[in-house]
């Protein structure tokens, strides 16, 4: 659902960084798997999983996920002003990232600091898995991404990527995130 509210706010041109609070009050959502979504400090709108008691209430046999974005709330920040990139010139590179982090880590707190340490030839990031079970470590969980690398002026040379990766593995690590090799 995360990614379905960010791929409509980026589709109507808002480039602000989204967050998410997990500290809404809305009983009708499943505790610690709910969250209100920021723009600017200011709540346009929430996200969350259904709580199983409302699923059994209205005979709904799976879990449901639901997005609400107040639209009157983000109209000041829509752009529909596009610009044209051109195809790139110079291939990407991708790596993948694998660790188990306390459960009370939040998921937008690994982005940032991707987003931070990732460096300029940080071109995306995409979370791809989460997983907590019997196979994981108590209290934790585990968590991937697929990070892309491109280089505007040349082809990306490992040395290239080694730098800002290891720049993130050393914040993740202290978040408390225990690499998967």
């Amino acid at each position: 659902m995360k990614g379905v509210i960010e791929e409509f706010l980026e589709k109507v041109g808002i480039t602000n960084k989204i967050t998410y609070d997990p500290g809404t009050d809305r009983p009708y959502l499943h505790p610690g798997r709910k969250a209100n979504v920021m723009l600017k400090g200011k709540v346009v709108g929430y996200l969350g999983e259904v709580h199983p008691r409302v699923c059994n209430n209205y005979e709904i046999g799976e879990k449901t996920y639901i997005g609400v974005i107040d639209m009157p709330a983000i109209m000041d920040l829509v752009n529909y002003t596009r610009r044209y990139e051109g195809i790139p010139k110079f291939p990407a590179v991708t790596r993948d990232i694998s660790m188990m982090i306390p459960k009370d880590v939040m998921v937008g707190s690994i982005e940032e600091v991707i987003a931070k340490r990732g460096g300029g030839h940080l071109e995306s990031f995409s979370l791809f898995d989460i997983y907590e079970g019997s196979q994981i470590k108590e209290g934790f969980k585990s968590v991937a991404y697929t990070l892309t690398f491109r280089g505007k002026e040349k082809t990306l040379e490992e040395a290239d990527i080694t730098k800002p990766m290891d720049k993130i593995c050393a914040a993740l690590e202290e978040l408390g995130a225990e690499l998967r090799k």
